[in-house]
């Protein structure tokens, strides 16, 4: 009998461990718990959150013939639809529509065969392996879908998204739960950071048509559904869209939005396939290629014959994203913006990108970051460019440039910016295993994980803070976990957006 007295006791004493420990991973507010139907008090210990990861991920799909399309002086032409791709089949269906059920077991434009066969359609559209599908909690996962530091962005990015699917880079906070997150940017940033925080989203592989449900433990009442959050952002996007294809009001620096948008309209189409998002994608294509400078790229107004490489970076990711969708546009509109790049570069053994002109220096806005330090954004931005279009690495020089300027977190120092282009850059230039991928990756995980808001913030966990951010007046507290959650997830994502052999 003792030794029965003695087996129990341990028991209880294994079982009260693992309920502390779940209870510290897992930092819930409430009063009860339930189990087996009764109503039991939870443990109360103390809120200890356990560190969030970022890692390399294992276990990739391989490259398996992966490489980049032909140069642009082969007979390839930008843009035609791959052979095979599937089309059509949901005809008639609107994003608008209550009809449309949420997670449905077949994907519209695409049918409702098995992982394998679902993964080959994907390939054929040129995304490699994005996700798991549409059930991204399914057992056919060949690896960790999200790490703990994207996965508490989303939940804030979840949080304070607006009824109507939008984000506001300067009213998000009357979603926030007691103390308001401080940190409020430009209104007439809404559709960029209403895309940027899809593409989040889509990045992590949830479409419009994930079934996934999140919990918050912010709201325990009321669980995330992922699909909802982005066929939401993505009605409201289709809302701001004019007769002329353009996303959102022509403002002073609409083109930035727009261009974005095109990106995630784009990318929402080439993960799903989706019949009711192709004529919308390529809309905005067309008013993207129509509205660049001829012969150059683009700045904030349609053929308002400036230039700058920013705006410009933007339209050269829609383009990459729309030619791996089967959208098309003009060949000219790649190689316009590769003129603007070569026009902007410096020459010489230590070349750098400029703004609007080669050589235009520091780029601040007076009276808001005048006092933040200047970084290579443009150079990654070119880096970026080159090798998307003219699938070209041979820019040593600029690369060695962007690793001389490694992320820190010291005053003045922080461009998020920046640090999204150079990890896009880098990554394509020799990641995951060369020597310049892997000097910068760990100061950019390390100094971003680090700073992300944790749970002692309360609203504010999963989220980062714009105010110590060269360009956050600008897009606020939205805007800068929008595009660190994008940076984060460099590491699996844009493999799969733009493909591609780095060996």
């Amino acid at each position: 009998m003792g030794w029965l007295l003695s087996a129990a006791f341990h028991a209880m004493l294994i079982l009260g461990a693992t309920l502390v420990f779940i209870e510290q991973l897992w930092p819930f507010d409430g009063p009860t718990g339930i189990a087996c139907g009764l109503s039991l008090p939870l443990p109360q210990v103390p809120e200890i959150e356990r560190p969030r990861d970022v890692f390399e991920r294992s276990g990739l799909i391989p490259d398996d013939g992966w490489a980049f399309e032909p140069a642009m002086d082969s007979a390839f032409t930008y843009g035609q639809p791959k052979e095979g791709a599937p089309r059509g089949g949901d005809e008639g269906q609107d994003l608008s529509s209550a009809s449309w059920s949420l997670g449905s077991s077949a994907t519209p434009g695409m049918s409702a065969g098995s992982g394998p066969q679902r993964a080959a359609e994907w390939k054929t559209l040129g995304f490699r392996s994005r996700g798991c599908g549409i059930s991204r909690i399914s057992s056919r996962c060949r690896y960790p879908c999200t790490d703990s530091a994207v996965t508490a962005s989303l939940r804030w990015l979840a949080r304070h998204q607006n009824s109507d699917g939008s984000w506001s880079s300067d009213g998000y906070n009357r979603h926030c739960v007691q103390a308001s997150c401080a940190g409020a940017g430009d209104r007439e940033f809404d559709e960029g950071v209403t895309s940027l925080a899809l593409l989040a989203f889509l990045g992590a592989g949830y479409s419009q048509l994930s079934r996934d449900v999140l919990a918050d433990p912010a709201f325990p009442d009321r669980p995330i559904a992922m699909g909802e959050t982005v066929k939401k952002g993505l009605q409201w996007l289709l809302s701001r869209q004019d007769a002329e294809g353009a996303v959102g009001a022509r403002g002073s620096k609409f083109m930035y939005n727009h261009a974005i948008a095109t990106l995630a309209l784009s990318e929402a189409y080439g993960l799903t396939a989706s019949a009711v998002l192709q004529a919308p994608a390529q809309a905005a294509l067309d008013f993207l290629a129509a509205a660049r400078n001829p012969g150059a790229g683009w700045r904030y107004a349609v053929r308002g014959g400036e230039n700058d490489t920013s705006v410009t970076g933007w339209a050269v990711m829609a383009l990459k994203s729309a030619e791996l969708s089967g959208l098309t546009f003009p060949r000219a509109a790649a190689t316009d913006a590769v003129a603007w790049i070569e026009k902007a570069t410096e020459p010489g053994p230590s070349p750098r990108v400029g703004y609007t002109q080669a050589g235009s220096g520091k780029v601040y806005i007076p009276g808001r970051n005048e006092q933040f330090d200047d970084h290579p954004t443009m150079s990654a931005v070119g880096l970026l460019s080159r090798i998307l279009i003219r699938k070209d690495r041979r820019d040593a020089g600029l690369a060695a440039a962007l690793v001389a300027d490694l992320p820190v977190w010291k005053e003045n120092r922080i461009d998020f910016y920046a640090w999204y282009y150079s990890s896009l850059a880098l990554f394509q230039f020799d990641g995951p295993a060369g020597p310049c991928w892997k000097k910068w990756s760990q100061p950019a995980k390390d100094t971003l994980v680090l700073q992300q808001k944790l749970a002692k913030s309360g609203c504010e966990n999963g989220s980062w803070d714009p105010s110590v951010d060269r360009w956050g007046s600008e897009g606020g507290r939205v805007y800068a976990t929008a595009i660190n959650t994008l940076t984060l997830e460099i590491y699996y994502r844009y493999a799969a957006v733009f493909g591609g052999n780095r060996n």
